[in-house]
């Protein structure tokens, strides 16, 4: 009979694959790393890793959803601090000015992450999942906020609380893809300065 094994052993367990993947994810690439290559990097059977995950799309999966659900959480109460909707915005383009690209563990990190985008683009399941990963933390977390502003006469009414949305991402998307691409990249500047158009824009 196996040995009963506790709930908190589990857990314990499955960050530790995790962990382990992340740092082969950022060493290797998503692509070319291999399940050998996770079990190199975390020190965990074979065998033990696929008691847990059937595939290494199922470990980055499970690694974006922990990483996006509790720093959602913490956003979010920061946000619920802020009593206009403009203050709101201002938070999450200085929150994303304010993180260093050019660090080596945040360089992997973005790296994995547009990497593992890509790769989703050609699997129908794996892009309906980030879609839908991303409508539910990332673009609802814009269009409440220009909803907010909208309805207390901040932001024009005629703006399109998705569009805003779109647009934050899309260029957060691309100005930490250039700050991977050159270190010599003006990330702060750029950002402040596209944080007075948006906000110019809808205030118009």
């Amino acid at each position: 009979m196996p040995p009963i094994v506790s709930e908190e052993y589990k857990k314990k367990k499955k960050k530790e694959i995790l962990a382990g993947a992340l740092a082969c994810f950022g060493k290797k690439g998503f692509q070319a790393a291999t399940i050998d290559d996770i079990v190199a990097c975390s020190g965990i059977s074979k065998g033990a890793i696929y008691n847990y995950f059937k595939s290494k799309e199922e470990i980055y999966l499970e690694l974006l959803n922990e990483q996006t659900e509790s720093a959602n959480a913490r956003v979010a109460e920061r946000i619920s601090m802020f009593s206009s909707a403009e203050e709101k915005l201002e938070y999450l383009f200085d929150l994303y000015r304010d993180m260093n690209p050019f660090s080596q563990e945040r360089k992997d990190r973005i790296t994995v992450q547009l990497e593992f985008t890509l790769y989703s683009s050609r699997d129908e399941n794996l892009n309906r999942i980030l879609n839908e990963r991303g409508k539910k933390f990332f673009l609802k977390l814009i269009t409440d906020i220009m909803e907010g502003g909208q309805a207390a006469g901040e932001f024009r009414p005629d703006a399109d609380p998705n569009h805003t949305a779109g647009l934050f991402w899309t260029f957060m998307d691309g100005a930490m893809l250039h700050s991977v691409i050159n270190e010599e990249y003006p990330y702060k500047t750029i950002i402040d300065y596209v944080k007075s158009l948006v906000l110019k824009d809808l205030k118009q």
